[in-house]
């Protein structure tokens, strides 16, 4: 599988994209970076040495290509409001777009290799992780940083413009680095933030190992010991799998997320949101929030509270989410991110969550019964696309997301345009309209 695999991503490209994809592809970048900006402020790892070399999104510059792909793929992570694959259940821009953009600041790339290199890696990552993820999150082995490493080293040598041996070997090296749980969620610790950075900053090592001449086994996905067997105990064939490797799909199927809460509690807080507006002062008895019963049982979605830990213990909870959007009568990232929530406290004891057997993913439905007899009910399916931002309601989001990391609406507006003819630029150029002058 290693080898077929290197075989198929080198015809992966920007132009074999369909244009569905292609803007697609555009926009989650621009929005990636835009959390990544705003990220500041839920930021937990420590910020490298400044010295002149590789960009880090938040100001100034690392000289280490490693540092800066771990350092910008926390910060990228930190609100944990970077895209979403709610099939393979893991965030891929987070990992592959900062470990591709410090592999061509090396290579002073164009910006055309940069997309090709994305393309492949989100293709990759869906790929390996669209049948399994349902296997091995239940373990609580963790997709994001299981999966998307892998893309990420695959998107590198892509880069490099290597030949499909040198890419294989890499994928096969990628296999044996990146690691963690979801135990993070329940415990509400900062792991979520390390997990990402390892995994960029691995992507790059493999990379670096391959051009060191360091073998990976031919085996390392589906031999009798290799990846798949040790965590699952199967043995799938590329042959099986290899039409979940569609790049137009696994870009398209991306979720960009709304709200700074996880991808599963992303239909919670929309819907909240709708029903906090009839709500409004009147006494709640009950509220019950129905879900789909995989996302329900992710770790962290049923924390109950009334303590929480930390950022991460939060946007974990379902009923945190709701509870906080119904408190203020919308969504408040400052309020959401403060450890003032005692007016919290009673909402969520009001709160039961349960699965239902008719929603599907990024679905739920919400019930609140109050004092006077009232019930107050809707519901939200196919959330993915009632919460979608396309490239018509991108900009008042975005130009938030700046503006809360201390940039101005001018030097969003100039990222937007940069990306929107990067294929016909250079890597140097979106470099240049993300640096703080």
């Amino acid at each position: 599988m290693r080898d077929e695999l290197g075989s198929f991503v080198t015809h992966v490209s920007w132009k074999n994209l369909n244009q569905e994809a292609k803007d697609k592809l555009l926009l989650c970048l621009l929005a990636n970076l835009s959390v990544a900006v705003a990220g500041s402020s839920a930021m937990r790892l420590p910020k490298p040495p400044l010295q002149k070399g590789h960009l880090l999104l938040d100001g100034g510059e690392t000289s280490s290509a490693r540092e800066a792909a771990f350092y910008n793929a926390a910060l990228m992570h930190a609100r944990t409001q970077d895209d979403f694959h709610p099939i393979g259940n893991l965030h891929i821009a987070t990992i592959v777009i900062p470990a591709i953009f410090a592999q061509a600041e090396r290579l002073a790339s164009s910006g055309e290799a940069f997309l090709d290199a994305l393309a492949a890696s989100y293709a990759t990552s869906a790929g390996l992780s669209r049948q399994f993820s349902p296997v091995t999150t239940p373990r609580g082995l963790r997709s994001t940083s299981l999966y998307a490493c892998m893309g990420a080293a695959v998107g590198v040598e892509r880069l490099k413009g290597n030949d499909p041996l040198a890419i294989a070997n890499t994928l096969g090296l990628a296999t044996q680095t990146s690691f963690g749980t979801t135990q993070c969620w329940p415990d509400g610790s900062d792991e979520y933030q390390f997990h990402v950075a390892n995994a960029a900053s691995q992507a790059l090592l493999c990379s670096d190992l391959t051009q060191a001449k360091v073998l990976s086994g031919k085996s390392a996905l589906d031999g009798p010991y290799g990846f798949y067997s040790a965590l699952m105990g199967l043995r799938p064939s590329f042959e099986s799998i290899k039409n979940d490797f569609e790049p137009n799909a696994a870009i398209v199927e991306t979720v960009l997320k709304r709200y700074p809460v996880s991808g599963i509690c992303q239909p919670v807080v929309r819907l909240s949101e709708q029903l906090a507006l009839q709500v409004k002062d009147q006494e709640i008895d009950k509220i019950l929030l129905e879900m789909n019963a995989f996302e329900m049982n992710y770790p962290g979605t049923l924390k109950e509270g009334p303590v929480f830990h930390s950022f991460s213990d939060k946007l974990m909870s379902a009923r945190y989410c709701l509870s906080s959007v119904l408190a203020e009568g919308r969504f408040n990232f400052d309020a959401f991110f403060s450890s003032h929530y005692a007016k919290l406290v009673p909402i969520m004891a009001q709160t039961h969550v349960i699965s239902a057997s008719d929603l599907g993913t990024l679905s739920c439905r919400i019930s609140i019964h109050l004092k006077n007899g009232e019930i107050i009910r809707d519901e939200l399916k196919n959330g993915g696309a009632q919460l979608a931002i396309n490239w018509s309601s991108i900009d008042e989001w975005a130009r938030d997301l700046w503006m809360s990391g201390g940039r101005t609406p001018s030097s969003y507006s100039k990222t937007r345009d940069v990306i929107l003819d990067l294929h016909n630029l250079q890597l140097s150029d979106l470099k240049k309209s993300l640096s703080l002058e």
